[in-house]
């Protein structure tokens, strides 16, 4: 599990950021400091993976902490002004938020930094061991439909995903039934990686290699079959052509 300090003068802005990252239960927050002063100071006793850093502070900008922080801890900007936004990713920041930190943004946020994490502590297995090392599975913490629920989502896991507006529908291998959660294909999109997942038509994400049977329903309906999952997927005449671009399928009666 990534660490984390949080570097803010503001202790009710830290205090709020801490409840925030502690709902997701992904990355552990070491402390919170006031001060660049005081960041340097404890970083000397550890060093953690990630900083949550504002920017304009009292006694010195904290983008003055850059060149003090370990080259493997990754940065966030946290600040009140989103004129700082170019700098932050000129400074190779892993991303960039705006108080009032909103709960959906930061979970874009979260995301990001532990495919940094991921990346970075899978390369080590992989010089160590004599055979291939397969890199962690990106994960995604997903607020469900109903109330401040959330659920963990391995991106190896997901076979399909349909759109619906700022929500969607996520098919996942198992016996489960497709879950509807709080984020939009556009961001599944963006975040997924493109190799393994194709685009059909405006609604739907699949992953390609899992697609099992493609049986054709009716002029405007094809019934989509995954491996692992008895939950089908239906999809529309354009979606179907798409898909036939892709694959060359040709679907059952």
């Amino acid at each position: 599990m990534p660490t984390a300090m949080l570097v803010d003068d503001e202790p009710s802005a830290s205090a709020r950021l801490g409840d925030l990252l502690a709902a997701y239960g992904e990355i552990e927050v070491l402390g919170a400091v006031r001060s660049v002063e005081q960041a340097v100071a404890f970083i000397e006793g550890r060093a953690p993976d990630i900083v949550f850093l504002d920017v304009d502070m009292p006694g010195g900008s904290g983008l003055s902490l850059l060149e003090k922080l370990p080259a493997e801890t990754e940065v966030c900007f946290v600040t009140a002004y989103s004129k700082y936004a170019v700098s932050a990713y000129d400074f190779g920041a892993v991303d960039y938020l705006v108080k009032p930190v909103d709960p959906d943004r930061l979970e874009v946020a979260v995301t990001r930094i532990l495919r940094a994490f991921g990346s970075k502590t899978a390369a080590p297995a992989a010089v160590a061991s004599d055979s291939p090392a397969k890199a962690p599975a990106d994960t995604f913490v997903i607020p469900l439909r109903d109330g401040g629920a959330k659920t963990v989502i391995r991106c190896d896991d997901i076979l399909w995903i349909e759109g619906m507006g700022n929500y969607s529908r996520v098919c996942v291998a198992g016996d489960g039934k497709p879950m509807l959660v709080r984020r939009s294909l556009a961001q599944w999109e963006k975040d997924l990686p493109e190799k393994d997942f194709a685009r059909l038509g405006r609604s739907q994400l699949i992953r390609l290699e899992c697609l099992a049977l493609v049986t054709w329903q009716s002029r405007s309906e094809t019934v989509l079959t995954f491996t692992g999952s008895s939950e089908t997927l239906t999809i529309g005449r354009a979606s179907a052509a798409r898909l036939r671009e892709l694959t060359d399928a040709k679907p059952t009666e």
